[in-house]
């Protein structure tokens, strides 16, 4: 006669068994669940265990669980807020025409908060990249979000400097407090924070404020904006005196404006997310390289394919020898223009008689000869688009990377990638 095992009902778990298995649930699910019974119900409502739990299983190798917020925060709140900000971790590009040497901002997980770091090419000859901390991220212990921007980008915070309240560098004049705002199309906008931007603008027009600065400033991080809204709270508007002439009214009127540039405005910033930066099998040019271009210095390079058509584009992101101006495309191919290996000997002789930009220190020509060509597309370059479409040549080499050049020249840009795994590749960071 068999014997038959019956199921063993939940109620009968251990309670840490019970923990880890409605851990993995949803948080609509975690809801419905909790209202079962008054056991379930203080379970799902467990801070120190259930949402601990929940927080490290997601986050707990990237990042330190038990210092967000001070170590004060409650880890149910700390999960809402980590799942909102999560999808900020990436690489990101400026919206803007001209914005400096480099277009890409790489957010990463710190210890107690998320970094935004500025990425451009390194000037050693090489291919290294460079990372500049400009933004913090931060939670205080009530679950508000406390953002410092570094302005000038010339000030990077320490882990120390980031966890002590009395921090003379979170107290200088460098650093401003900003939102952030997820769009749900994959922009992120950088924008002053309305209290901190009102309470500046006052302090720098020398309203009376500046008594007040070491107040604010010497206030913990959760006492930060109550105690610069109490002290604008307090503050009387200033009505103009009506007993003054148009002509006095007028020049107080510019010697406010006068005050108020003396502040340092700060514009907004507006960044897309990249998600298409490494390649595929299906699309093999796709993502973010590097290499270094015709004056020798490193240049970092966004490949994409066009969504509507075959057309696949190339643009520069990042200079180290010049400031961007607007999008600077390299070239454009066609998908289905194209020849796989082998090539006629005409192709061959154009690629073979070609000079590799690679460093100076690995310019070993003999060996870059002999790279595996395993397919060629045709290309133009925006430069010269009037020679037709025969104007350039993209090879597709053997191990993934590629190279590209033009009739007119006897170079070929050979690129390598600039992430693996979402992290960048021989990266550096920025010592000031």
């Amino acid at each position: 006669m068999e014997s038959s095992i019956l199921p063993l009902p939940f109620s009968d778990f251990p309670e840490d068994v019970q923990l880890c298995i409605i851990s993995f649930l949803r948080r609509s699910e975690l809801e419905a669940f909790a209202a079962t019974s008054k056991k379930y119900f203080h379970l799902c409502n467990n801070d120190e265990r259930l949402w601990f739990l929940k927080c490290s299983r997601r986050w707990g190798s990237r990042t330190q669980i038990h210092n967000w917020g001070g170590g004060k925060i409650s880890y149910r709140n700390l999960f809402r807020l980590l799942n909102q900000y999560e999808s900020l971790i990436g690489i990101w590009s400026y919206d803007y025409i001209c914005v400096g040497y480099s277009k890409l901002v790489l957010f990463e997980w710190g210890p107690f908060y998320i970094t935004g770091n500025r990425v451009f090419p390194s000037q050693n000859r090489g291919y290294n990249v460079i990372k500049k901390p400009f933004l913090w991220i931060t939670l205080t212990s009530d679950g508000q979000t406390l953002n410092y921007l570094d302005r000038n980008e010339t000030l990077p915070l320490t882990d120390k400097d980031l966890f002590r309240e009395d921090s003379e560098k979170l107290r200088g004049g460098e650093l401003i407090l900003v939102d952030i705002d997820l769009s749900e199309d994959r922009c992120l906008w950088l924008r002053e924070n309305r209290l901190f931007s009102e309470f500046r603008k006052l302090l720098h027009a020398g309203n009376g404020l500046e008594d007040q600065y070491e107040i604010v400033y010497k206030s913990p991080p959760d006492g930060l904006m109550a105690q610069m809204k109490k002290i604008l709270a307090s503050k009387a508007i200033n009505v103009p005196d009506i007993r003054l002439s148009k002509k006095e009214r007028r020049t107080e009127r510019r010697r406010e404006r006068e005050k108020q540039r003396r502040v340092g405005r700060w514009r907004s910033q507006r960044f897309q997310k990249i998600t298409d930066h490494s390649p595929t099998p299906s699309r093999p040019l796709q993502g973010l390289w590097k290499g270094i271009g015709h004056d020798r210095m490193l240049n970092l390079y966004l490949v994409s394919y066009g969504e509507c058509s075959d057309n696949i584009y190339g643009e520069v992101v990042g200079n180290s020898s010049r400031f961007l101006i607007s999008h600077d495309a390299v070239f454009t191919a066609r998908t289905t223009a194209f020849t796989e290996s082998p090539m006629s000997s005409e192709e061959e002789h154009t690629y073979n008689t070609r000079a590799h930009l690679r460093p100076i220190a690995k310019s070993n020509q003999a060996e870059l000869e002999y790279l595996d060509v395993l397919r060629m597309f045709y290309a133009i370059s925006p430069m010269f688009s009037y020679h037709g479409f025969d104007d350039g040549r993209v090879w597709l080499y053997a191990d993934g990377t590629f190279g590209f050049g033009f009739s007119g020249d006897n170079y070929i840009v050979d690129l390598k990638p600039l992430l693996k795994n979402g992290h960048l590749l021989d990266a550096t960071a920025m010592s000031l």
